[in-house]
């Protein structure tokens, strides 16, 4: 009996825990959002007190069906080159699947992955055929069925933040001036895929290890970084120069490796250990270090000054993540998402993928950082774009998040940071009647 409700439990927490690491709220809250919600401080519960049974309200649609007058002008002033790399990156996605993917449910419609692929490539067709933006318009609401991310309220407004592809400078040796590993995955880290137990954990998967013939949690942060728990078994895969940056990686989930020589390789997922996570520097703002809201350049500053403190704040974070190595072929080349589909910068978003399919065409308004080459910041400006769903996240959970992916280099690093606006995100699923016939 007492297995039985560990397991139970250890698949209560996976479902809670995403294979992608986020950072979470680091700064001011979205709208409605009190800062004790945004760094988790218990909420008093309220009075209770005896009601009449009512019959419970039927649950709120996530997706809702736009009619064609209020659809959104769909106006992309954006460099058109990477939008259609992102859609041929879909179009190959599709063709690689061996089975079909689950059928969803938009309003009364079924969507498919064959009626996204018709659609990616029929907007593939419209985008270089139409002259200007105008026509492009026209063609897409003629083309195409509007939907809409409900949000959190069902009033169609989702938070929008952003994450990036690191850049870190590293080492294939360690140095005194590069002291900190990466590890590749351990071969004692055991996954279990939670859908073949149970199929309400449909893509859930929960990582451990052997002790005693029994599964157990895998290492924490401050077993392996703090009391060598690796040390010693060849899995360091590169060498960085502080904790922070190793910390970005991990939460990014993935990165560029830049060395002396100029040379670059990607750092790619491989696994986390799949405790809770939670981001550094939430992790301060709870330790009542910075009330009034953190940057990450604050962030690592106090570090510095306080090198003390540095395993207390960092091991808040329990998740690890594990990394494998790649030669970067194309500078233009981001990291793989979910479903090995690979991100473009400024085109792919994470979503709750337990709600939109992977690969649907999307259309995102939001206020966003104006950001120039050089990582500065302008000001802020009005965003609208196409963008596909090619990616999730631990914390982009139901109607009201999506995570824009801004790409690398300073720029991006910028905007990542600086992201968390409320907007709308409506979602195109081509015509029944300009579908392939069977």
């Amino acid at each position: 009996m007492k297995k039985t409700i560990v397991l139970a439990g250890l698949i209560f927490l996976a479902g809670c825990f995403g294979t992608k690491n986020r950072q979470d709220i680091s700064g001011a809250c979205p709208p409605g959002c009190s800062p004790a919600k945004a760094v988790g401080t218990a909420i008093p519960k309220p009075i209770v007190v005896d009601t009449p049974a009512v019959k419970p309200a039927a649950a709120a649609a996530p997706i809702l069906q736009v009619p064609p007058e209020k659809a959104p002008s769909f106006v992309d002033l954006d460099d058109k080159k990477p939008l259609i790399k992102a859609a041929k990156i879909n179009l190959q996605y599709f063709n690689s699947l061996k089975t079909p993917a689950m059928v969803y449910s938009f309003g009364p419609r079924k969507i498919t992955t064959d009626i996204l692929a018709s659609g990616t490539s029929e907007f593939i067709r419209i985008l270089s055929e139409a002259k200007d933006q105008s026509e492009l318009d026209k063609r897409l609401r003629e083309s195409f069925d509007i939907y809409q991310l409900a949000g959190s309220d069902s009033t169609g407004t989702v938070v929008f933040s952003s994450y990036y592809e690191p850049t870190l400078s590293a080492s294939l040796k360690q140095t005194p001036e590069y002291p900190y590993p990466i590890y590749a995955r351990p071969d004692d880290l055991i996954s279990v895929n939670l859908e073949s137990f149970n199929d309400k954990f449909k893509g859930e998967k929960l990582f451990g290890r052997l002790q005693n013939n029994e599964l157990v949690p895998y290492l924490n942060r401050e077993q392996i970084d703090f009391e060598d728990g690796l040390k010693g078994r060849g899995l360091e895969l590169a060498w960085l120069k502080d904790r922070p940056d190793v910390m970005d990686l991990h939460i990014e989930g993935s990165g560029r490796l830049q060395f002396e020589d100029g040379k670059q390789i990607k750092a790619l997922y491989a696994a986390t250990n799949s405790l809770k996570f939670l981001g550094w520097l939430t992790a301060m703002r709870q330790m009542g270090l910075f009330p009034e809201g953190i940057s990450d350049e604050k962030g690592r500053q106090y570090l510095k000054e306080h090198p003390e403190q540095e395993r207390e704040i960092l091991t808040k974070n329990k998740r690890y993540t594990f990394f494998r190595l790649e030669e970067l072929a194309d500078p233009t080349d981001g990291p793989y998402g979910t479903g090995g589909i690979q991100l473009v910068g400024w085109r792919s978003i994470a979503i709750d993928n337990a709600l939109v399919p992977l690969g649907t065409l999307a259309f995102m308004s939001t206020n966003t950082p104006d950001v120039d080459d050089k990582g500065v910041l302008l000001g802020r400006k009005e965003d609208t774009r196409f963008v596909f769903c090619q990616d999730t996240g631990g914390a982009i959970k139901g109607p009201g998040r999506v995570d824009f992916f801004a790409g690398n280099g300073a720029k991006a690093y910028t905007f990542a940071f600086k992201l968390w606006n409320p907007g709308t995100l409506h979602l195109l699923v081509l015509k029944e009647s300009l579908l392939p016939k069977p």
